[in-house]
């Protein structure tokens, strides 16, 4: 009794230690959620729309004006000499000119020193569509990144569900699997008297201790890949291992749908399908800018400069200013080619090519997508058909255990037959088990294919 009051105070305060670790319910839908905030896989994807948009950005700004500056401070080892007349010098050469008795200096020496500064103000006019073309490409570089966004998200819905309900299917596999193990123990205890009673040979001892290896093998099997599964899941959602349940069940109702709308669907909203639109869109664009950067197409533009020279040092000795000067130039530019030996021919013609593949490469794609999506239908007809097998197996075996059951009180059966009928019972509810997992996968597959979401009941 005393052993009894101590278990029963230990039982009362294990809820309130600070050491206990509560089970937390996680549903798929929730683990999903989750997993889309918090897994590295979706936040290097959405760094990548991030950098897309920066490069939108940069791509309009290019429209816009640009000033640019460049300064400069020289040092002139030797700088050239100015021009000087001696005193009387000129009278020998123009003997009726009065010159004056002093030195002229008609330009200086150079100083050492020399500064240069430029301001340039430029505003492109008229490019003949390749900026606009740039700005054009780059949206749909974003667009592109969201799409691998997308794609992404479902390969991690794929990727997750399957390692949830590889879970869900090992824990309560590892359910059964224990069960059976209770009852192939009785079993053995059994024949292990009738086997002292010298009734039956070792044989029979053998073969039921092999029996029971194989389900304990299957049982540590699924206890482990139960782990794996919610390792895996803690991996993706960043949640503690310990006290995690995975408490989704199976989905086992058959959708209503045609598979005329799961095709439409699925090209709609098939990530791939609007990745190839947008690279036929992307070769359209560069397209119409190798055009617009054919010979006599020159680009317009308006450029105003400022230039500021000297060679003295600002406010370092008077008149520094009149060393200096000053110039501002306003005009209006062109560039362009005249003649380029048919590169801009062959660059049309590559461009066009491209934009004649992309619509082959659209038309591929809808192909593959009507045939993954019809396999997908088959896949999901065909695990309904082996789940319905499995129920009425399921059914039949309850029956027959319950007339097993009704033997063995009436003793026309014994207690091995009886647990025979047992595990026959707890082997087809693991098949059915095993067959629900199967129609869970398949119709996760055709939900990742066409973008449909059923709901779970």
């Amino acid at each position: 009794m005393r052993s009894a009051a101590v278990l029963l105070l230990l039982m009362l305060g294990l809820p309130n230690s600070p050491g206990m670790i509560c089970a937390e319910q996680m549903d798929f839908e929730r683990i999903l959620t989750l997993a889309v905030e918090r897994t590295e896989i979706i936040e290097l994807q959405r760094r990548a729309v991030k950098r897309a948009s920066s490069s939108l950005a940069e791509a309009r700004s290019r429209l816009g004006p640009e000033l640019s500056f460049s300064a400069s401070a020289s040092y002139l080892a030797n700088p050239p000499e100015g021009i000087t007349v001696q005193a009387g010098e000129l009278a020998v050469i123009l003997p009726s000119l009065l010159i004056p008795e002093e030195d002229l200096t008609f330009i200086e020496d150079a100083r050492s020193s020399y500064f240069e500064l430029t301001l340039q103000l430029s505003q492109p006019l008229y490019t003949w569509g390749k900026l606009r073309g740039l700005v054009d490409l780059a949206a749909l570089g974003v667009e592109g990144s969201k799409a691998e966004l997308v794609e992404v998200q479902r390969q991690l819905h794929q990727d997750l569900h399957k390692v949830y309900f590889a879970g869900v299917l090992a824990r309560d596999a590892s359910l059964l699997l224990e069960q059976i193990l209770d009852i192939l123990g009785e079993i053995e205890q059994d024949r292990r008297r009738v086997f002292e009673l010298g009734l039956v040979n070792k044989l029979s001892i053998l073969e039921i201790e092999t029996q029971i290896s194989g389900v304990r093998r299957q049982l540590v099997q699924a206890r482990e890949a139960y782990l794996s599964a919610r390792e895996a899941v803690a991996l993706y959602t960043d949640l503690e291992q310990e006290g995690l349940e995975l408490s989704s069940p199976f989905r086992l109702g058959f959708p209503r749908f045609t598979e005329d709308e799961l095709k439409a669907k699925a090209e709609q909203t098939s990530p791939k399908m609007l990745k190839a639109r947008l690279e036929q869109e992307q070769a359209r664009r560069n397209l119409s800018m190798v055009r617009g950067g054919a010979i006599f197409r020159p680009d317009v533009s308006f450029n105003l400069s400022f230039e500021v020279s000297g060679q003295t040092i600002p406010w370092s000795e008077d008149s520094w200013e009149d060393t200096w000067d000053l110039n501002l130039i306003v005009g209006v530019g062109a560039k362009g080619s005249l003649f380029d030996s048919g590169r801009s021919g062959h660059q049309i013609h590559r461009a066009e090519e491209a934009l004649a593949a992309s619509q082959d490469v659209i038309d591929l794609l809808r192909k593959q997508i009507h045939l993954q999506t019809r396999r997908s239908v088959e896949e999901l007809r065909l695990r309904q058909a082996e789940l319905q097998e499995a129920e009425a197996a399921f059914i039949q075996g309850e029956e027959e255990e319950k007339n097993s059951s009704r033997g063995f009180e009436q003793q026309l059966l014994t207690r091995e037959q009886w647990g025979a009928a047992r595990i026959a019972l707890l082997e087809k509810r693991l098949e059915l088990l095993i067959q629900q997992h199967s129609y869970e996968s398949a119709l996760s597959d055709l939900e990742i294919i066409t973008g449909f979401r059923w709901p779970r009941l």
